[in-house]
């Protein structure tokens, strides 16, 4: 076993004996810090946002340009269009 540069079990010499104050956490907001509307963005905001990076995410994987990308994207998440029956009812009629 390696020799540590500091003991395993402090020393109660070496403890620090009466500082028992309450640490301080002072929070600074970042120069490119969200404000309070933007938290609330609208569902057309934010599904058009993920569908922007899918589509980068697509383009940089696949090797392909982001016009591409952004069709293969539309494609992909667009509305699934409903059937007259279940998948439960389609397997059990085959």
């Amino acid at each position: 076993m390696p020799h540590l540069p500091f003991n395993a079990i402090p020393s109660p010499s070496s403890s620090p004996k009466s500082s028992h104050s309450t640490p301080s956490i002072v929070l600074h907001p970042s120069s490119g810090a969200t404000s309070k509307r933007d938290l609330y963005k609208s569902t057309d905001d934010v599904a058009s946002a993920y569908r922007t990076r899918y589509a980068q995410y697509l383009a940089a994987t696949f090797n392909m340009s982001l016009e591409a990308a952004m069709a293969e994207a539309d494609s992909q998440l667009a509305p699934r269009r409903s059937s007259g029956c279940s998948e439960a009812e389609a397997f059990r009629e085959s």
